[in-house]
């Protein structure tokens, strides 16, 4: 939000006011109005404008910046919200505003900064504390994310977007009934958004108590949504709903119409994608390397938990965290992060990969990403990560990081890839929309995981979906093995797995699978 709640207290004292001051505060406040109902090109010609007669007007550009954000915008963004910053700098909107952007680029840490300082200045903002559940959202501290949302929402009993992003957090850390109350409090408020049905709908049958159906009919689109992607969401929704009812036919009616308006302005990229798969296996199974043996000191654990979306991955990663002196790390970012340090460290462009990275800066990388890890881990031994894309360069962090072990998750073809076409991403994995391109990326995967089985197998273990939902207990027994854990005695938890859900749309995915691409 902009710096102004009303009109200053200067201009209701002291009349007659300069008439110059008072029409610029009057545009800001119209450019303001015109950027919230999402009107941005008369909003920025606005502020321009003023900012043409006043280079120094710290809300005109601060209200510009809110402006090219709204349209993502970021870089342009960035540029006139610091501009703002200088001309004050004790702006905690602005400041928080900024770490919003930041946050958006990627510069996770300098989103960290701006909102520590609009804390030292606003403490008790409410705004703040919801930023600051996104930025831990967004770097999987998950645990950090749902305090600081819960601290937005004691401040601010009515702020949607911090219950959105608490349901969503609950949803993160494997709570699924807490999640499913956050999103079903909503709606009984009154919340016709869209957004807590789709999270409603990604969560386990067994945890809903809303009728998904009746509830779609009564949802509407945000001001700030566009009108397809609202559609779309709606479309993947119910057929979730429909799906839950028995109703295969019409759920795979959806389910088709919903993917295909994703997947049409994507499938360029999709085909670029898999071009680079085929190198990425080829290059794997040239691969020649020996994994680094155990430094002398006492090192965690780096547990990769690795296999296709929707494979299972999260659950194995719960599953594991019963085990004593594991920390969960979810999908973790920590290699990129890393990987872009070293190469800053070492004055190189920061958009090196683990594959890219020269022998020479191995060595600075793993003490980087030691330094990074023992911030994460605590007291405990072993670091998992659940980031799928991490199959990529799995190979090439055996010659930087020591002590690395692989779980991969593998699970029945036609499962699978009927839940990754069920599924809407909040972002990337746009093979998911197309059956064909999502099964030759399962496919991929598994030809990777193959070939990292067959190269590494004393540090690799495989372990088949259905075998961890009807065993558990052998499943985590293979994992504690691996990394010199002790196996527990008790029994371990009871997965509610889904095998079989393809079974009603076989002769669906046959079809479909059957037509050219």
């Amino acid at each position: 939000m902009s710096e102004f709640q009303g009109k200053p207290e200067f201009l209701l004292r002291q009349k007659p006011v300069a008439d110059a001051f008072q029409e610029a505060w009057a545009k800001l406040q119209q450019a303001e109005q015109l950027r919230q109902n999402r009107q941005y090109q008369r909003a920025q010609e606005i502020c321009e404008s003023l900012l043409q007669r006043h280079p120094d007007y710290a809300d005109a550009l601060h209200t510009l910046g809110l402006i090219l954000a709204d349209q993502e915008f970021y870089e342009g963004a960035l540029d006139h919200l610091i501009r703002a910053l200088m001309q004050n700098p004790r702006s905690w909107k602005t400041l928080t505003a900024l770490s919003g952007v930041y946050l958006r680029l990627g510069a996770i840490e300098m989103a960290a900064q701006s909102l520590e300082q609009a804390r030292s200045i606003q403490p008790q903002d409410a705004s703040i504390m919801l930023m600051l559940g996104d930025l831990y959202r967004e770097h999987r501290e998950y645990e950090s994310a749902r305090d600081a949302y819960l601290q937005a929402i004691k401040l601010q009993p009515d702020l949607v977007p911090a219950a959105i992003g608490l349901g969503w957090t609950h949803e993160n850390l494997g709570n699924v009934r807490e999640a499913a109350a956050v999103f079903e409090d909503l709606i009984d408020r009154g919340v016709r958004l869209i957004e807590p049905l789709r999270a409603l709908a990604a969560l386990p049958p067994s945890a809903v108590n809303v009728d998904l159906l009746a509830r779609l009919d009564k949802a509407l689109k945000a001001p700030d949504e566009d009108q397809r992607q609202f559609e779309t969401s709606c479309a993947f929704v119910r057929a979730t709903a429909l799906d839950r009812a028995g109703r295969h036919a019409e759920a795979w009616q959806e389910l088709v119409r919903a993917n295909r308006s994703i997947f049409a302005p994507v499938e360029g990229q999709v085909r670029k994608a898999a071009e680079w798969r085929l190198a990425n296996i080829a290059a794997l199974r040239a691969f020649r390397a020996e994994p680094l043996p155990r430094a002398g000191e006492k090192l965690p654990i780096s547990l990769f938990i690795l296999g296709p979306s929707r494979s299972g991955k999260t659950t194995m990663e719960h599953l594991v965290a019963t085990l004593p002196g594991v920390k969960r790390g979810y999908e973790n970012p920590i290699v990129e992060m890393v990987v872009r340090r070293t190469f800053q460290a070492a004055s190189l462009p920061g958009g090196g990969t683990l594959a890219t990275l020269p022998p020479a800066l191995r060595h600075l990388c793993r003490d980087i990403y030691f330094q990074e890890l023992a911030r994460r881990i605590g007291t405990a031994t072993v670091f998992t990560n659940t980031l799928a894309a991490r199959i990529s360069d799995a190979a090439f962090l055996l010659g930087v990081i020591p002590n690395v072990r692989f779980i991969f998750l593998k699970r029945n073809l036609e499962d699978n890839l009927l839940r990754v076409y069920m599924r809407q991403y909040t972002k990337g994995n746009a093979y998911a929309y197309d059956l064909h391109a999502a099964r030759d990326y399962i496919l991929w995967y598994s030809d990777m995981i193959g070939a990292m089985a067959g190269k590494f197998p004393d540090i690799v273990r495989i372990i088949n979906y259905e075998d961890m939902v009807r065993d558990p207990a052998t499943a985590l027994a293979s994992v504690a093995a691996l990394c010199g854990l002790p196996t527990p005695a008790a029994a371990p938890l009871m997965i509610n797995g889904d095998i079989g859900c393809a079974a009603p749309y076989r002769q669906f995915m046959a079809a479909g699978l059957s037509t050219q691409v």
